[in-house]
């Protein structure tokens, strides 16, 4: 062989060697290009005949109802119906919005897409499944009123544009004040380290990550949440199939908080979901995603039962449902005693009195999904 053909072939292995180091072994991977996903091709709507319950989830969103397909009490109790779940994988609630139709009978929704849910179609909320946080961060200290005239990244319509219109609110701005860049959280450390923007606003983990930059500070936080909901219809026509639901999601949540290795396997869980619906997941079981998932579940006494005062017209869910109407999210029409009349925040509590019927303090989950040290 040529000798100069040689050394150019080595080189390029070696330069190959070193883009994987780079890359892959540190986990700076190139951006993946979206994968298109095609919901209408989902199985729906045999939960009369064939006694399928169609679950819609959302991989990513730490505490999901992936716990479901793997709580084998919950398997066995709809069994003896003949019942069974089928999971329906989706990237967000805004996705599933269309199919909230009567196609799915049970889903994880956050704050904005379940108040449009509700609007739309027979839709009620039954069960807290995540209470985090949305963070408004800068890159230097600055105080609310000093927004103005920033440049801010953030996602429109979300309940992190709902963090931003409080601040601005406070501070006697609009949105008018600001110089807006719309864009998605995987974008916003990018561009906070590119100085293109001066401040982010966004949910965890990316607020946390950007906080990590030196020199950023915290400006203004407000509350988010995602639920357990279901087709209203579906759940009034099989009562002992939305308790059984309910109470696994109760008996997910007392399973986390016995022992530190149960959240660690509902990261994986969460993990393996991800990466088989979108390819990649940067979810781990690991101290900083632990940490995170019993911040905005577990370490809440009273997770995952909803408020109890939900429909208080001086809380933060009503000041959400008055954002959304205010922005066009919702018709003119909506209702908040509407919204409030299909949240059943005694649902529950009703269950837990029933813990030894629902077998909430027994635990069976499927062994080969489990976190080993």
């Amino acid at each position: 062989m040529n000798k100069r053909l040689l050394i150019a072939i080595l080189l390029a292995a070696a330069a190959g060697t070193l883009f994987y180091m780079a890359f892959f072994r540190t986990g700076y991977l190139p951006k993946r290009i979206p994968v298109s996903v095609n919901y209408d091709s989902y199985s729906y709507g045999n939960a009369r005949d064939a006694k399928i319950i169609d679950v819609a989830t959302q991989p990513n969103a730490i505490f999901t109802s992936e716990s479901l397909f793997h709580d084998l009490i919950l398997q066995r109790q709809l069994a003896a119906d003949g019942w069974k779940l089928r999971e329906h994988r989706f990237r967000n609630g805004r996705d599933m919005l269309p199919y909230t139709d009567g196609r799915l009978d049970v889903m994880v929704l956050g704050d904005i897409p379940a108040y449009i849910a509700m609007t739309r179609s027979r839709i009620g909320i039954f069960a807290v499944c995540r209470q985090g946080y949305n963070t408004i961060v800068a890159n230097r200290i600055l105080t609310p009123s000093e927004i103005k005239g920033r440049r801010v990244g953030y996602p429109p319509n979300t309940t992190a544009h709902f963090t931003l219109d409080l601040a601005l609110h406070s501070a006697d701005l609009s949105i008018n004040d600001i110089i807006t860049i719309p864009m998605p959280p995987d974008e916003m450390e990018a561009a906070f380290r590119k100085r293109s923007v001066d401040m982010i606003v966004s949910w965890e983990p990316t607020a946390s990550a950007i906080l990590a930059i030196p020199g950023s500070a915290a400006i203004s936080r407000s509350e988010g949440f995602s639920y357990i909901a279901m087709d209203i219809d579906f759940a009034a026509r099989n009562p002992a199939v939305q308790a059984a639901v309910l109470a696994a999601v109760v008996r997910a949540v007392s399973w986390a908080r016995s022992d530190e290795r149960n959240v660690r396997t509902n990261l994986i869980w969460d993990r393996l979901a991800a990466i088989a619906f979108l390819g990649s997941s940067p979810v781990e079981a690991n101290a900083k995603w632990t940490g995170l998932m019993r911040k905005e579940t577990i370490d809440n006494p009273s997770f995952p039962m909803l408020s109890l005062d939900f429909s208080d017209e001086r809380g933060i869910q009503h000041r959400q449902f008055v954002f959304m109407k205010q922005n066009g999210l919702l018709p003119e029409d909506a209702s908040w005693q509407r919204i409030c009349e299909r949240v059943y925040v005694h649902r529950v509590p009703e269950i837990i009195k029933e813990s030894i019927r629902w077998q909430i303090g027994r635990f069976d989950y499927a062994a080969e999904k489990l976190y080993r040290e």
